[in-house]
């Protein structure tokens, strides 16, 4: 007996179209989410005054863990967005580009919340601080609009819808990489990601830090302007602490140096490797600056005075990096580029001598035992 058509169809159903039940829900309840963590935290535009609840902190910690995952995340989506464009592989593979665009949203709106929360705890200011926090903010709601018009192209099948969704994707990571750039910066300082680039990229990148930086300084991240000058220290005999009534030999630097600066050219080079990597204009730990002789000199707010002239005892400089590493209070912190011990010998000694700006390495008497450690400064290559 021939089949019946009819009863073939009945038999054989044709398949019911995929909900995303599940996913509108849950990609409408992110953005809620993201949407109150911003109102009841917003984006960091001034000083911190108010100290934030502990669990707050506690959370922006993870922020340099968590800020990675939508990162790999992204860069296998491009993949797997790349390879749904042929033939009839969306059909296939779009409901896994779907899961792990859904990931890199939810994980970009964590690291975005918890970058705020880091904030929170004070010590960030700048430029390069505010177009991270902006861009960065920027990618997680951008990635959560992808979410979105990935779903309704997956629901009505348009294919208009699909095309701005990938564009919204390109977008995304032109914010990520910019926004990425702008954190290595606060972290690593402006020359890290240029430091042995070629000079006409390097120009390249560093006008278009400008040009970017600019716009920051319009809505209120001003550069950070130096207080008055602090009155001239007094000198004081120049002898090592501990070393009793008679002053240890002494000697000056060898004559390529002369005309440089003790402070310039030997304090602040240790400074820079060692110090100001959290504390500078981008990043200002404790609210302390150490990367010029005024802000060094006034000392953070609320830790008090870093450098205290002719007095190293008295100096917070000097008695942290003293203390055991394993202490809390040691810096830099455990884990950190350490000072040597030269180079805190030379730290105390320019402090014990009045730590002035004003003195020449050809008036200096620094002391033998220092003297290579000096020269090995002064001969290392500018960054």
């Amino acid at each position: 007996m021939a089949n019946d058509p009819s009863k073939s169809s009945s038999r054989f159903p044709e398949t019911d179209p995929p909900s995303y039940q599940l996913y509108w829900f849950s990609s409408i309840l992110l953005a809620v989410v993201f949407a109150g963590c911003l109102a009841l935290y917003p984006p960091i535009l001034a000083e911190v005054k108010a100290t934030p609840p502990t669990w707050v902190m506690a959370l922006g910690r993870f922020h340099p863990i968590v800020v990675h995952l939508p990162i790999g995340i992204l860069f296998l989506l491009a993949l797997m967005e790349v390879f749904c464009l042929f033939g009839e592989k969306e059909r296939r593979w779009g409901h896994a580009a779907l899961f792990a665009l859904f990931i890199a949203a939810v994980s970009s709106v964590v690291g975005a919340v918890f970058g705020i929360f880091l904030a929170q705890s004070g010590g960030y200011e700048g430029g390069s601080f505010f177009m991270h926090q902006a861009l960065c903010l920027a990618m997680a709601g951008v990635v959560v609009s992808a979410l979105f018009l990935r779903l309704s192209a997956m629901s009505s099948g348009g294919r208009g819808v699909m095309l701005s969704y990938r564009g919204l994707l390109g977008l995304a990571f032109l914010l990520m990489g910019v926004g990425a750039h702008f954190g290595a910066n606060m972290v690593h300082g402006s020359t890290y990601l240029t430091k042995y680039a070629p000079e006409s990229i390097s120009k390249i990148v560093h006008s278009a830090e400008e040009w970017l930086l600019s716009y920051a300084y319009l809505v209120g991240e001003k550069k950070a302007e130096a207080p008055p000058a602090a009155p001239a220290p007094t000198a004081a005999p120049s002898s090592v602490p501990g070393a009793g009534s008679t002053p240890p030999a002494a000697t000056t630097v060898a004559a390529p140096a002369t005309g440089k600066l003790v402070f310039q050219h030997l304090i602040l080079p240790i400074l820079d490797a060692k110090c100001n990597k959290c504390h500078n204009e981008e990043k200002s730990k404790g609210d302390l600056r150490m990367d010029t002789y005024a802000l060094l000199i006034q000392g953070g707010a609320e830790a008090g005075k870093t450098v205290v002239p002719s007095h190293p005892e008295q100096s917070l400089a000097i008695t942290l990096a003293e203390l055991p590493e394993d202490d809390d209070e040691h810096m830099p912190p455990s884990g950190k580029e350490q000072l040597t011990p030269q180079e805190l010998a030379l730290l105390k000694w320019w402090v014990l001598t009045g730590a002035s700006d004003k003195t020449t390495l050809a008036e200096a008497r620094i002391p033998a035992e220092l003297k290579t450690t000096a020269e090995a400064i002064l001969s290392a290559p500018t960054p």
